[in-house]
Parts: C-alpha cells; sequence; structure tokens
C-alpha cells in the first residue's frame, strides 16, 4: 500500500510537503490495515516473480504480456528454476501453483496500483479477464471450485458456546461467540475492533453502533441489537476482564493477563478452537462461519430476508441468499418429499 500512496502523492508534486503528507496520511487511515497488509504481500511478490522470471525491473504500467505470463505461470506451474528462487527467497511459501483466489487477489492489487497513478490498467483488459473466467470454468468442470468453510448454524454455535467453561478465557470465548452471531454475523475484523464506546444499554440488553464496515466505507454507521443471552455472555466478560473503554474483546496472555486488543485472526483461531473442542473438523470452520451460519438460521427460521439483511449489513443479495436460501429449504416440504 505504501507504493500506491507514494504513487498517489507524488502526482501532487505541485502541492507544498506539508500538503503531501496530510494526503498521505488520509490515505493510509483510508484503508484498512489488514487490506494495507495484503497489497504491500501481493506487490512484492509480483514483483520478485517479474524480476525472476522475466527480467523486469519493477515499473508501471506493467505490460500486459507480463500480466499473460504471470497468470499462466501459476494456474498451469511455474519454470522449476523460478519456482525454487521465489520459495529460497521467501517471496513464496511452498513449491506449486496457486489458487485462482490467490491469482485474482495479487492482480486486484496490481489493479490499484495503476488507478491510483492514473495509468492504464492491463488488469482490466479483455484478455486478462477472459483468461481468467477460462481457467474458473476448468476448474468448476473439474470440481475444483472454490470450497466454502461450513457455516455455523444455531446447533453448531451451541456446541461451541458448551465448551466455554468458566476460566477467563471460557468467559470471553462465550462472549465472543455469541455477540459475533447474535449481532447479525459479523466479520471476524467487527468483532476484532469492537468497541465499549459503541456499547449503548437498552432494555434486554445492548444497542452496538457499527461504525464502519466492509460494505460501509464511509462510515455512515448503523446500530445493531445484541440481547438475551449474548448480552449477559457480554456484561460477565467485561466485568471479569474489567473493561470499561476500548476494545471489547481481547488476547489472554499465558499468566491470565488481559490485553488492550484481539486481532482478526485471533477471532478466527478461537473459533477454531472452540470447533475442535466440540468434536468439530476445526478445518472446515473459520470465522466467517458465524455470519454464514446466522444467516442460514435466519433462513432456517423463517425471518424475513429484509429483517436478516437488516442485520448483517449485507448490501449484495448474492452472497447473502447462497447462505439463505439453503436455510429456507432445509424447512420446506421440497427438501422432505420421500418423507411426505
Amino acid at each position: 500500500m505504501s507504493e500506491i500512496i507514494a504513487a498517489t502523492t507524488a502526482s501532487l508534486a505541485h502541492i507544498d510537503l506539508e500538503t503531501q503528507e496530510r494526503v498521505r496520511q488520509i490515505l493510509d487511515a483510508g484503508t484498512a490495515a489488514n487490506t494495507r497488509r495484503a497489497y504491500q504481500g501481493d506487490l512484492r511478490y509480483f514483483w520478485a516473480w517479474a524480476r525472476m522470471a522475466l527480467g523486469l525491473p519493477e515499473a508501471y504500467p506493467v505490460p500486459p504480456a507480463a500480466l499473460v505470463r504471470f497468470v499462466t505461470d501459476h494456474l498451469e506451474g511455474l519454470p522449476e528454476h523460478v519456482d525454487a528462487a521465489l520459495v529460497e527467497e521467501g517471496a513464496k511459501a511452498r513449491h506449486g501453483v496457486h489458487s485462482l483466489a490467490t491469482i485474482s487477489r495479487r492482480l486486484a492489487a496490481l489493479s490499484v496500483a495503476h488507478e491510483a497513478q492514473g495509468l492504464e490498467n492491463p488488469v482490466r483488459m479483455p484478455q486478462i479477464r477472459s483468461l481468467l473466467a477460462a481457467a474458473r470454468r476448468a476448474r468448476a468442470r473439474q470440481g475444483q471450485g472454490a470450497k466454502k468453510k461450513l457455516a455455523a448454524t444455531l446447533d453448531v454455535l451451541e456446541a461451541m458456546v458448551d465448551t466455554c467453561g468458566d476460566d477467563m478465557r471460557g468467559v470471553r470465548d462465550r462472549a465472543l461467540l455469541l455477540f459475533a452471531f447474535a449481532s447479525g454475523g459479523r466479520r471476524r475484523s467487527e468483532v476484532a475492533g469492537a468497541r465499549v464506546e459503541n456499547l449503548t444499554v437498552v432494555p434486554g440488553g445492548y444497542l452496538y453502533r457499527i461504525p464502519w464496515s466492509k460494505t460501509d466505507q464511509k462510515g455512515a454507521g448503523r446500530d445493531v441489537p445484541v440481547l438475551g443471552r449474548a448480552a449477559r455472555a457480554l456484561t460477565l466478560w467485561l466485568a471479569a476482564a474489567s473493561i470499561r473503554e476500548g476494545c471489547l474483546f481481547r488476547a489472554i496472555a499465558r499468566d491470565g493477563t488481559v490485553a488492550e486488543s484481539l486481532s482478526g485472526r485471533g477471532v478466527a483461531r478461537i473459533v477454531k478452537s472452540r470447533a475442535r473442542k466440540a468434536g468439530l473438523d476445526s478445518s472446515l470452520f473459520a470465522a466467517h462461519s458465524l455470519r454464514s451460519g446466522f444467516v442460514t438460521e435466519a433462513g432456517r427460521k423463517g425471518v424475513s430476508r429484509q429483517e436478516a439483511m437488516a442485520m448483517t449489513g449485507h448490501r449484495s443479495g448474492a452472497v447473502f441468499d447462497g447462505y439463505f436460501q439453503v436455510g429456507e429449504l432445509m424447512r420446506s416440504d421440497a427438501a422432505k418429499l420421500t418423507e411426505i
């Protein structure tokens, strides 16, 4: 992301240095930390590959032929010496091809870098899009489509919560799982970023103010209820950890010391850990399982689509409906024809 910010401020060279620095700070603050890290890593990888595979120096715009080669190399397999060099340098974790998701993510970082500099964007070329679309169709026919993590529906959530004892970790994890699910299936970044200052006590629990989200980049914000058992678990955790301000959920050291915050990865680890303790295959679950589980359960329980979307904050119906309709079908007569 630093490369993108530098490119943007470079176009403002006629402006004084103080203003340029302010622009840099605004751009930096307006981009999520996870997104910055992902862009930086993807750009570093692309230019490491370009140097080793093509002898190409880091310069924009990227030649379209280099992008075609990048996609084909990572779909079909890199030359052995390039693959080995990338792994040895630490740019690549392991030998072999990339997943389509990884290729698309790296191209997205390149696309943003071009757009930020006002350059013609080769990532948007029809040839690149057609190549990726053909690869998706081929892999889908081979049964290699994207694998979704399982939805943590209410029965799964209950099994996870049942593993939480009365120690500090148990109290925290119970509160975290119930908060994430009951507040509409919050994303792991939203759970990690949840703050006491955004809680308001109401009859039966709390209203939680979501100040910003993936689908609310401008920060209009909205309120969601956290009621009943989820609210009671949250109250117990805040009291046990003496949390009166700052992050709702915190990391806990081995000696029981409560830290200042918990990362998104920490949230994911808690979900996987509780799935494993519940006797489930933890590899099939992720932090997103709580979000997809909420939507699936809403469909299963006959909650209206509008009400459920008001809780989750989905703007696109496509992703939402994929889970919601599964829940609806689970209670439909069509799914029980052999029982009728």
